[in-house]
């Protein structure tokens, strides 16, 4: 009897120290879901990015679950190490064979194990490829869905690199316009909306304010970052362009930052990373206070974003340069309109017709630099503000 006991005590220390160390185990992935629109015979490729959001260093294996497609797809890498916080980016390639007729759905599977063996549950990422005949989708492809993990939590976001985060919940029945709103003023974000195509039951919307960028967005976006943000709204595969539409983000800047950095408020928008590059949203100032400038984003995804603004004095040289810009193209295409109609038409006349066009060219950069002189007088070419200071003295 007394072994008996012995013998289930150490079966329980063991199976905590299992337990234990499994939990040390971390996996996440971006985006939570891919699709394709491909034609038969044709292919396409996309990013999926895979992070050790665990405590130890991990080995990663990427396949497809089901040997009828693993056919159909390669990898850039199958197999790799990732530190503690680290992230790998896989290039996922599809080749649909041309006999392919039925649209396909199956998984990337992606399990984990750390030294010794202990083997993590790993994530699945679906896949939908839609089987289409016409040349026009053929290339057409998206990632959508957000992000997906594993070992725990909602978010392949190490928990290192989370300032803070917000929750909001909403039942979405079909057809409603549907409003996640964050009044714990714990982020940037004060709501999360859009259209549900379908009934998708409770779903929870989370935004997290990043400490830095995420390992999951390897570049920076244009501009000065106010803030860098996640935003994933419910389980991988709900916030789909087949589950919602007219979706839009509301968050605030703080005036201060716009004051300290010389920021132009008309410059400030909400970046998307859309797996392989940012993409600046179509954003506009809803309305403002002492305090903030309220502004709204468009957008068909929910994962990586970016609060960006450009600082006033590059955009007043862009703008500046802009009108010269316009007068030099405009110049260019009417001296070689000019050049083409004069020679068509005087094909075969008497030498001296063509001696009246050979001063057009003298003419032509004679009423250029006219043009710049008036330009500069106006402010509206780039060093007239220079030059205008320094007549002022």
């Amino acid at each position: 009897m007394r072994m008996k006991v012995v013998l289930l005590i150490i079966a329980f220390m063991v199976s905590m120290q299992v337990v234990a160390t499994a939990s040390d185990i971390g996996i996440g992935a971006s985006p939570g879901n891919m699709s394709y629109m491909l034609a038969p015979g044709s292919s396409a490729e996309q990013s999926l990015y895979v992070i050790n959001t665990g405590t130890e260093t991990a080995t990663y294996n990427v396949f497809i679950d089901d040997s009828t497609y693993s056919g159909w797809f390669t990898f850039s890498v199958s197999s790799f190490e990732l530190s503690a916080g680290e992230n790998k980016k896989v290039k996922v390639t599809l080749n649909v064979p041309a006999s392919a007729k039925e649209d396909v759905d199956c998984k990337i599977k992606i399990p984990c194990t750390v030294p010794g063996g202990d083997v993590g549950t790993g994530i699945m990422i679906p896949v939908h490829i839609e089987i289409s005949s016409s040349e026009d989708s053929s290339s057409k492809k998206s990632s959508s869905g957000g992000s997906s993990s594993g070992g725990g939590g909602g978010s392949p976001e190490p928990a290192s690199n989370v300032e803070a985060r917000e929750l909001s919940q909403q039942y979405i029945t079909s057809g409603s316009r549907v409003r996640f709103n964050f009044t714990q003023d714990a982020t940037c974000v004060k709501y999360v909306e859009f259209d549900a195509k379908k009934t998708l039951g409770k779903v929870t919307t989370i935004i997290e304010v990043l400490k830095e960028r995420s390992a999951l967005t390897p570049d920076t976006p244009d501009g000065e970052v106010y803030n860098y943000l996640n935003i994933w709204v419910g389980n991988e595969g709900v916030a789909t362009p087949e589950n919602i539409e007219n979706a839009v983000i509301g968050f605030n800047v703080d005036k201060t930052w716009v004051r300290e950095k010389d920021i132009d408020v008309n410059s400030i928008a909400l970046a998307y990373f859309d797996g392989e590059e940012w993409n600046p949203l179509l954003t506009k100032k809803v309305k403002e206070d002492v305090e903030y400038l309220y502004l709204e984003a468009e957008t068909t995804s929910f994962s990586h974003f970016a609060v960006t603004g450009e600082k006033a004095n590059e955009t007043e040289k862009n703008m500046s340069a802009a009108p010269v810009t316009r007068a030099r193209e405009k110049l260019k295409e009417s001296a070689e309109n000019l050049e083409s109609t004069a020679t068509k038409s005087l094909e075969g006349k008497e030498p001296g017709f063509l001696a009246e066009i050979e001063g057009y060219e003298e003419k032509l950069r004679d009423f250029y630099l006219s043009l710049i002189h008036s330009l500069q007088e106006k402010s509206w070419y780039p060093g007239a503000a220079h030059k205008n200071a320094g007549t002022e003295n």
